[in-house]
């Protein structure tokens, strides 16, 4: 919150840490973080918010280069020199928790290594930040351990002062902490006394009796550095030459020709804005973009000035909360006039000499900003206005082309709304909860994969997943969070997730590593079945999709009682996945265990759920209602196949609806039947989001909550999965298939990402037949499929007629 943007680029690059030896983790010292003694305020309690800044000055006789290990709690920033080089840790739990080691390029001369550690408990913080108390550890490697070794090197500490905790936004679900106001006068490491450090826990020592030491289980990071690219831009929509103090401010017409004058300038980064004394004005800068990030605030003078910058993904209708004390509808995201800002921020009451910099303590979301600047008796310059935004480094390698010019939008959406969602873990939404859910987790996967070809977040994501399992082998719902939360249908995509990856990418060694929490898992559903082999109640939060009319997105029939067609095709497909890990990486006598459980769930379930009359698959065993859901998982899950016409058209059919989630389910399911041809006109939703003025996908039907939910980028996946067609059918994507369902495009090219590089497809279509190019990477062979003939692919080059 007081250094000068990143410049870590050509300083400090994040390097894998050094091999560790076998061991557990507190008994006994396996990394040279271990050796590092955790340090913190001696004024500052164990669990007592507060803001402490370690700096450590040193001299290099010689440009070196120096490699550091280092952590902290809740969370650090870390510079050189007063220019931000790092943030860390990366997102985890007390029993895992992450250390990054860092490459420091150091020239000659004097410097300063500063760690800006703040530490709170929830709601203060995001719920999705574990925690054990406040703590920094630095250790050196290669003979750098006395300079930099906390505990042994020379580290002071100051305590921050003029940081308070705001309300967090008071309507809906909103849990990525409080909002901060700091008293930039007081918060200011010039004003701070510095003291020796206080120890708050020892350097881990070898206990041959087997008492681990409590706290801080430390595991290198396995992620890279997340971004930090300084954002400038935006455009001013709305203003009023006054400050407002309320919650939520109305703006009438749209800023004409009477824009407040040098906001353009500041913002774009041209000009800095000098504002007289008692300046007041509020507005609206419209981002035209989604961003991640920390807001910045470069200034001088102006002491007593106060400047908010608060966050909204769109603007409301009206000021009133519904019923369920969320903001009313927001109509066109674009739209500003006559509507509402209702957001969140940060406000920070400017102070001290010279050119200052002021930011938050944690990242913030949203398309819009909300400024409000107050002057105090003296002007002041603002010098930059801007976002450090933040999010994972995702290098897209896919390319999608076609004939079709609405579909460019559609990926741009969709790859928008996936990187809002990628961080140092998948999150569901970046504005209201930041936490990383199964279900949510499992599509963002796939479409990594499709996208970039990148497995590092999802590996992330699936151990994070098995080292949260408790409850009979159940993985939480979502995790890393202070709350656990519990779901059967969520647990059951987890080994979903695995079996991605199996195809998608080429580790096995890695993935067997997971099997005995997919066996846990397995295990504690079958103490769930009845006599029929299937699930009657499984524990937790039940969810399937957010239809209009089914309670809080339960499927029918399980709030009532009765068994679920959904949740028991949902047992189904976990049980085939796990039985095909297994056949892969596994146990083959476990692979025939699980297969003959799926053989009998599978006679359960059509005895009990297919509807002879209606040739569907009934929701529940009162056959009282049907839906897209269950016709797309049996399809998925190779049952009987119910005539498309009488599913793939909901409305016509009396069926309830996926909605945006669920329509991943429903593509797969297209696809499966030869109907993929029905995807391209299926993404009229993705479309009409961007007439509607969305920049990302949004959680699910209006009024909705999250304009930025990745489950809905889907569509990336399957322009190249379905469309193209292009899919692994053998572990490690050494077998392809290619079975293109274009419908109305008469051109399309698809290059994939691949583990041994790029899948080329390049395919033209008329009058029913089909002339296509195709290059496959090397070790990888294959079939093209058309009109229900298959002709053999190899590596290279080749072309295929049909």
């Amino acid at each position: 919150m007081i250094f000068a943007p990143f410049a870590g680029e050509g300083i400090c690059r994040r390097v894998a840490a050094p091999a560790a030896p076998h061991g557990t983790p507190n008994l006994e010292p396996r990394h040279a973080l271990d050796g590092a003694a955790w340090l913190w305020h001696p004024d500052l309690g164990p669990r007592e918010p507060g803001v402490a800044l370690f700096r450590l000055k040193l001299t290099s006789a010689r440009a070196e280069q120096v490699r550091l290990q280092v952590s902290g709690d809740v969370c650090f920033a870390l510079a050189l020199d007063g220019a931000l080089i790092a943030r860390g840790p990366d997102t985890g739990d007390v029993p895992h928790w992450s250390f990054a080691t860092y490459e420091l390029a150091l020239a000659k001369g004097a410097h300063q290594l500063e760690a800006l550690v703040w530490w709170a408990d929830v709601p203060q913080a995001p719920e999705g930040r574990m925690s054990w108390r406040g703590g920094f550890a630095c250790a050196g490697l290669d003979g750098a351990g006395p300079r930099f070794t906390t505990g042994v090197a020379p580290w002071r500490v100051a305590k921050l002062d003029g940081l308070a905790w705001g309300g967090s936004l008071p309507r809906s679900y909103h849990v990525i902490g409080c909002s901060a106001q700091v008293d930039l006068a007081k918060f200011d490491p010039r004003r701070a006394r510095w003291v020796r450090p206080a120890v708050a826990r020892a350097p881990i020592a070898s206990h041959p009796n087997g008492v681990v030491a409590p706290g801080w289980r430390l595991e290198p990071a396995a992620l890279p550095e997340q971004r930090h690219d300084l954002w400038r831009g935006g455009r001013v929509r709305a203003w009023r030459p006054r400050w407002t103090a309320t919650k939520s401010v109305k703006f009438g017409a749209e800023t004409g020709p009477e824009e407040p004058a040098g906001w353009a300038e500041l913002l774009a980064g041209t000009k800095p804005l000098r504002l007289a004394a008692r300046h007041e004005v509020t507005l609206v800068v419209d981002t035209d973009d989604y961003l991640c990030g920390f807001p910045v605030l470069e200034f001088s003078g102006g002491a007593g000035t106060q400047v908010r910058v608060e966050w909204a993904e769109t603007l409301f209708e009206r000021e009133d909360p519904t019923t369920d004390n969320t903001p009313g509808p927001k109509g066109n995201r674009g739209t500003v006039a006559g509507k509402v800002f209702v957001g969140f921020g940060d406000t920070w009451r400017l102070g001290g000499t010279g050119r200052r910099w002021a930011s938050s303590p944690w990242w913030r979301s949203g398309r819009y900003l909300l400024v409000r600047v107050k002057v105090g008796a003296q002007p002041v310059v603002l010098h930059t206005l801007g976002v450090e935004r933040t999010g994972f480094p995702l290098v897209p390698r896919a390319v999608f082309r076609s004939d079709d010019a609405t579909l460019p939008a559609v990926l741009e959406l969709c790859e928008r709304g996936l990187r809002g969602c990628m961080h140092d873990l998948f999150v569901d939404c970046p504005y209201y909860e930041q936490m990383m859910y199964v279900a949510d987790t499992r599509i963002q996967m796939q479409v990594a994969y499709a996208l970039a070809g990148d497995d590092r977040l999802p590996r992330r994501g699936m151990e994070l997943f098995d080292l949260c399992r408790s409850r009979r082998g159940f993985p939480t719902m979502r995790h890393p969070t202070h709350d656990r939360q519990e779901s059967a249908t969520f647990a059951m995509i987890w080994p979903w997730m695995m079996h991605d990856f199996a195809l998608w990418r080429d580790d096995p060694a890695w993935l067997r590593q997971r099997l005995p929490g997919v066996r846990a898992l397995i295990e504690g559903l079958l103490t769930e079945e009845d006599a029929d082999g299937l699930l009657v109640k499984p524990p937790g939060w039940l969810f399937m999709d957010w239809v209009p009319g089914w309670f809080a997105g339960c499927p029918p029939g399980q709030l009532e009682g009765r068994r679920s067609a959904l949740i028991n095709l949902m047992y189904l497909l976990t049980l085939q996945r796990a039985a095909d890990l297994e056949t892969w990486v596994g146990d083959a006598r476990m692979a025939q265990r699980w297969t003959e459980r799926a053989a009998a769930t599978t006679a359960s379930l059509a005895r009990i759920f297919w509807d002879e009359g209606r040739g569907l698959w009934a929701d529940d065993e009162s056959h009282a209602s049907f839906s897209q859901h269950a016709q797309a998982l049996a399809v998925n899950a190779g049952l009987r196949v119910p005539d498309p016409a009488r599913w793939a058209d909901a409305a016509a059919n009396g069926l309830f609806a996926a909605t945006v989630y669920f329509q991943h389910y429903l593509f797969e399911a297209l696809g499966r039947v030869g109907r993929g041809d029905l995807v391209v006109e299926r993404l009229d939703r993705w479309r009409t989001m961007i007439t509607e003025g969305f920049k990302t996908p949004v959680e699910g039907p209006e009024p909705a909550r999250s304009d930025c939910h990745a489950w809905g980028a889907h569509p990336i996946f399957h322009l190249h999965a379905t469309v193209a067609g292009i899919r692994p059918v053998a572990p490690g994507f050494r077998q392809v298939r290619i079975a293109p369902q274009p419908g109305r495009l008469t051109t399309l090219t698809s290059e994939l990402p691949h583990p041994r590089g790029t899948i080329k497809l390049n395919a033209r279509f008329a009058a029913g037949r089909v002339e296509a190019e195709v290059e496959l990477p090397p070790e990888t062979t294959g079939v093209f499929v058309w009109a229900g003939r298959e002709t053999p692919l190899k590596s290279g080059a080749q072309r295929v007629k049909g």
